[in-house]
């Protein structure tokens, strides 16, 4: 196997293009020099405030045993850079153009790149997915549509809708209380200044509305899988549902599991992952297997 990182943007990361990503490799099998594997590019979570290694590594080495070659975006959170919207998402469509135009050199089916996301990184992943041919997203890295669009998708407890986490949150009279050490700011002014921050402006209706890939869906959506648990109070599973009625409506080939519980941040759900929740773990576990599937009957394996 070859493991190799790179800067996303150029040679090097700047302060303008700080994300990085690293390639995971499988050598080709004796016999079979010139065979192409499918690639999965996977976004890990972290509130856009960080990438989550959990949801890295192992991630890329479980898609590796599937068949796959893996790429690991570590793409501009506030802790690198300007998060705003879309930067993270821009970071996104140059890697699934760079996987495209490195296929031959890295033995990878350029017709079968799919994109998987976890949390916050699923709000990358289902942005691109619904806004591939739309949006500005394609012109921000000076390529066609068609390269940056993921083959499939496949989304974990995914962030969908950044109103349902606003309202979430401010259900509890205690939000406007002053939080110690803040300079006074109150709960409800954290979360808009966090709003704020992903969005990149004033976190208004309208525009928690725009930036919300719910509200983009299409016929143009590639084959989607989303699964999540019914008792996440991170990334609630009222945001999956709606999602999957917008699919359902477009008749986007689509499939999803809500499991009872286990709550977010599983990830594979295994050792490599595993945090002191083994039977939330165990809740959740048959999502790889099922999304693996899902992604082969769909020609994306």
């Amino acid at each position: 196997m070859i493991i190799e990182q790179h800067a996303l943007w150029g040679d090097e990361s700047t302060a303008e293009h700080p994300a990085t990503y690293t390639a995971y490799l499988a050598d080709a099998l004796p016999g079979k020099p010139d065979e192409r594997r499918p690639a999965a590019v996977i976004c890990g979570g972290g509130a856009f405030q960080r990438v989550a290694e959990h949801e890295q590594e192992p991630v890329a080495f479980a898609f590796l045993n599937a068949g796959y070659q893996a790429f690991v975006l570590d793409y501009v959170t506030n802790s690198t850079g300007d998060v705003s919207y879309p930067a993270p998402e821009a970071d996104l469509a140059k890697m699934l153009a760079t996987v495209r135009a490195n296929a031959e050199a890295w033995r990878v089916d350029p017709d079968k790149v799919c994109a998987v996301g976890f949390s916050a990184g699923g709000f990358i992943c289902a942005s691109v997915a619904t806004s591939w041919k739309d949006r500005d997203f394609a012109s921000l890295v000076g390529d066609r549509p068609e390269r940056i669009r993921p083959d499939a998708v496949v989304l974990g407890y995914p962030l969908i809708d950044l109103r349902v986490t606003r309202d979430e949150r401010t259900r509890d009279p205690r939000i406007d209380l002053r939080v110690p050490k803040t300079g006074g700011k109150t709960g409800r002014d954290l979360l808009n200044d966090y709003l704020s921050m992903v969005v990149g402006g004033e976190a208004t209706e309208e525009r928690l509305k725009d930036v919300c890939p719910t509200t983009h869906v299409t016929r143009d959506v590639p084959p989607t899988f989303v699964w999540g648990t019914a008792d996440d109070k991170t990334c609630p599973i009222v945001q999956v549902h709606a999602f999957a009625a917008a699919l359902a409506r477009e008749g986007v080939a689509h499939e999803v599991h809500v499991f009872d519980q286990g709550g977010h941040c599983l990830s594979v759900a295994n050792r490599n992952t595993c945090f002191e929740n083994e039977e939330q773990q165990r809740a959740v576990g048959a999502w790889f297997d099922l999304a693996c599937a899902f992604l082969a009957r769909q020609g994306v394996a």
